[in-house]
Order: structure tokens, then sequence, then C-alpha cells
């Protein structure tokens, strides 16, 4: 009766208040030298109410039948919690074995002027990617390889008009990196290049380009540092697997939140309490967390104390989000089968 319940409610307000609203129009329009029949008026919001209610609840009760057979596949939210990690199980063997020889590429062309050899960075060092996660390469140039821009463009180059691929698709510059598309095995896979420049040789501070490409905006830069960040976001087997199911249950909700501000969220969960063996529990606490925190945390970049991670959403943003958290820890307590809700692949699973 989860969803018939509440799907009568709304029907009955929805076409009871529209029907009076219809009612009180046509009592206008009709008669207009006639006073207003309050009794007619009531009738038609009964009335909308009633075959509002009654519609609300036939198509409820489907969706509760629905949610029935769906949820009985599984039989518990761990088992769909990890049943929506295995669909989401990120088997990119033939894209890491293409970006290996992308870097074998990068390092024949840019080996007199890098630092180090090209190195996987992002969510596939950390490993906590997903299905259709990208394959970062970081390119580190020495300081004296050139201007940022001169590094950036020198990739950019190399890779439109050099690069040969047969399963390549599509390059294109991006506000940081070049981003490659590659079809393989009738899937779109995405690798991007990121050069960035020593500011010190021997040391790992890096210069990032900032290709800002609107009309006003011109070309910046900013500091980073890939070693202290992979550091400083290290999970231990459990806690990839919660940062994992965010990250799926960001995709599956369209969550407006970058994967970094999540799991700098997760970390500060996991550095204040210790993560339950159980998949709900640990997802619950942490969601909790997120819906009590986020508003009020400050994450800066161990990297660049000029970038304020939390400041890429704003005070709106985080809000609603702390909302749709609250709202999904107390849906999945008064009906265990809403968790489908919040990860519906589970329909396309069963």
């Amino acid at each position: 009766m989860n969803k018939a319940k509440t799907y009568a409610q709304t029907g009955a307000i929805v076409f009871g208040v529209g029907n009076a609203l219809v009612n009180v129009i046509n009592q206008i329009n009709n008669n207009q030298n006639k006073k207003f029949d309050w009794g007619q008026f009531v009738f038609a919001a009964g009335k909308g109410a009633l075959f509002g209610g009654a519609g609300g609840f036939v198509l409820g009760s489907i969706r509760d039948n629905q949610m029935t057979k769906v949820f009985s596949k599984f039989d518990s939210v761990p088992n769909c919690l990890q049943k929506s990690l295995d669909y989401y199980k990120n088997d990119n063997t033939l894209l890491i074995s293409k970006a290996e020889q992308v870097k074998v590429k990068l390092h024949q062309k840019f080996k007199s002027d890098l630092a180090i050899a090209p190195k996987f960075y992002g969510s596939i060092a950390k490993g906590t990617s997903i299905s259709g996660s990208d394959i970062d390469i970081q390119l580190q140039f020495k300081k004296d390889s050139g201007t940022l821009a001169d590094v950036y463009y020198s990739v950019s180059n190399f890779v439109f008009d050099e690069f040969k691929d047969r399963n390549l698709e599509s390059v294109r510059e991006q506000k940081h990196s070049i981003g490659m598309e590659f079809k393989i095995k009738d899937e779109i896979k995405r690798i991007d290049i990121v050069p960035v420049r020593q500011i010190e040789n021997g040391n790992n501070d890096t210069c990032l380009f900032v290709n800002n490409t609107g009309f006003f905006e011109k070309p910046t830069y900013k500091k980073t540092n890939s070693l202290k960040q992979l550091s400083s976001l290290a999970f231990n087997f459990r806690e990839k697997r919660i940062v994992k199911l965010l990250k799926v249950w960001k995709t599956e909700n369209s969550l407006k939140i970058k994967s970094i501000h999540l799991e700098w969220l997760a970390k500060k969960f996991f550095e204040e309490k210790s993560i339950s063996n159980n998949i709900e529990k640990a997802l619950s606490d942490v969601v909790y967390f997120i819906a009590t925190n986020i508003e009020y945390i400050r994450i800066v970049d161990p990297a660049n104390s000029n970038n304020i991670i939390s400041n890429t959403l704003t005070s709106e943003e985080k809000s609603n989000i702390s909302q749709f958290c609250f709202k999904m820890i107390e849906d999945i307590k008064t009906d265990k089968r809403n968790i489908i809700d919040y990860f519906p692949s589970l329909e396309s699973v069963f």
C-alpha cells in the first residue's frame, strides 16, 4: 500500500483542486449575473478528488505490484545494493589496455620534455571507478618545457593531427584536458589526457592549464599535486565499496555534485566514524552524514588552498541535496521497497 496510498492522496489533491478551479472559471464565465454557488463548487472539488484518488490508487497499486516483484527477486536492501554495484561494475580491461597504448604513444612523442612517464590518476588510480567512468592520463612536463599554453596545445595538436588509432572516434579540447573517445565493443569509452607542468623540477607540485573557452574568458591556470590528492583520498576495501555505491547513487538520481566532492564527504565520515560491515547501514550512515553536513563542511583541495571543492555547489544546491538525502532515508525506513526508487537500474536487472 506504499505507492497506492501516496498516489491516491496526490491524485485526490491534484484533481480535487483542479476540478474546483475549473468550476470557479465556469461559474464566472457562464453565470455572471448569478450568485456564486458554493455547493456546486464543493461538489466539483469532491468529484475531482474522488476520481483523482481512485485513479491514483489504481496506478499506485500497479506500481506497488511491480516493486514487490522486483524486491522479492533480491529479497533485501543489502542484496539490492550489491546488485546495483554489480550492474555498474567497471569491467574496463579493454579500455585500460587501450589507455596503456595511448600512454606509450604519448611517452614516445614527449619523453624528452616529460618529468616522469605518463601515469593514470583520478578514480581509476584510486580504485573507485564505476561503469562509464573515464580514464585520466596525466602528462607531467618539466618546468622548462615551455609555457602552460605551449604544453597544453602541443599535446592537443599531437592528439588531433598525429595520433592514429582505428578505434578513435573523436577528439576535443576540454577545460583541463584533451578528451578522446574510442569505440570499443560497440560502446563509446573516454580517455582524458591531462597535461601539467612542474613548478620546480623534481617536485610533484604542478600547474594545470585552464582552457576557458567562453567569449570573454581568458585561459588561466591553477596549482595542483596529484600525489597529494591521491594520498588524501586513499580508501580501504569497504570504504571503496561505499564510495562506488555513492557514485552509482549520484548517477541513478542525476545529482548535481562532483564525484570529488562526494568522495571528500565520504572521507570525512570515514575519519569520524567506523563503517559498518552491513552495506545498507553503511550507506544509510554516510547519506545521513551528507544530509546533515553538506551545507556546512568546507572542503579544501589539499594540493591547492585556493581551490575550495565545497564551493562547486551553491547554497541552494547543497540544501536540495540535503533534503533529497533526508527523504531517501525516510522513504526506505517507511518501506524497504522504496530502495528501487533510488536505484532504478534494479528494474533493468530484473
